[in-house]
């Protein structure tokens, strides 16, 4: 029979990292959900107004540009990324010379910040001493702006933000592929199975659980995003790529309301929070509820 002190154990075991989350995660959430309710603002009292900021955020224009960007912007790079991300995880498990460098290389990418990322894409794509611009000229192209115009902005932050996150897709989705039997590989090629056939009746249902833990993540963290298109183009041009972050970002410390910026910030992490929940119910769903395959 256990004692007392065998059944603290396991809790005495876990009780760092949920020390360590309650403090950075948990009770930071707690600060921005009571000030979401006030109307604090640096230099000046401030008071409780209850859901007045969630009010006047939800018929604020400027809010549902930047959600529509937003959503532009999470689709394109999510879409780009679990895509491209699946294609080289497929490629990447077969055998061919220098296997390992070419996985090196693609991962990369990784060891750069998002920082570091921005500062070098920015380099890259300037007008006037960007390679990409010289090199355009070289082939008898016109030079594009391509951080500054209305109709090319957004589509090339969601080109950066694809070439940065692509390296993490294919590290959550290559091991899943790797570890498939490939017995049934060889059956099915026995059988005459083309290499369409093979994908899509073994590799995509047996990788969908992967798929989706990676598409679950991929989604609530590029809602998040901030650093990268910050750097970048700062919003612009004429919030162009204004993203709910920035939106953010500038209502709490550019016009120092901070008790609308924590409205902002828990609206964001509720649609995160019921997006993800969505995922995983769907997930548990098929595999423990319905009993089919992907």
């Amino acid at each position: 029979m256990f004692t007392l002190r065998h059944r603290a154990v396991p809790w005495l075991l876990v009780s760092p990292p949920l020390i360590l989350l309650t403090i950075i995660v948990l009770i930071p959430e707690i600060v921005a959900l009571v000030l979401s309710f006030t109307n604090f603002a640096l230099g000046r009292s401030w008071r409780f107004v209850g859901f007045e900021n969630y009010g006047r955020i939800l018929t604020d224009p400027a809010f549902w540009s930047a959600f529509r960007v937003n959503v532009v912007f999470v689709i394109g790079a999510v879409a780009l990324e679990m895509a491209a991300g699946l294609f080289l995880a497929c490629l990447l498990a077969r055998r061919f010379a220098l296997q390992g460098l070419w996985v090196t290389l693609l991962l990369a990418p990784m060891a750069m910040s998002p920082a570091v990322t921005a500062v070098i894409w920015s380099y890259l794509l300037s007008f006037n001493i960007g390679p990409i611009n010289y090199l355009m000229g070289l082939a008898g192209l016109e030079r594009q702006e391509w951080l500054s115009s209305l109709s090319l902005t957004l589509w090339v932050v969601i080109f950066v933000e694809f070439w940065a996150a692509l390296p993490y897709v294919v590290l959550m989705l290559y091991p899943a592929r790797t570890i498939l039997p490939q017995s049934l590989y060889e059956a099915a090629s026995i059988d005459g199975a083309s290499g369409w056939t093979k994908f899509r009746y073994i590799t995509w249902p047996l990788m969908m659980p992967a798929f989706t833990v990676a598409l679950i993540f991929r989604i609530m963290i590029t809602i998040r995003a901030f650093g990268l298109v910050w750097i970048l183009t700062g919003g612009g041009p004429h919030r162009a790529t204004e993203i709910i972050s920035i939106y953010l970002y500038k209502i709490g410390f550019r016009y120092w309301q901070f008790g609308a910026a924590a409205a902002i910030a828990w609206l964001v992490l509720l649609l995160t929070a019921a997006i993800a929940a969505h995922q995983v119910w769907r997930m548990y769903r098929r595999m423990f509820v319905e009993h089919r395959p992907w």
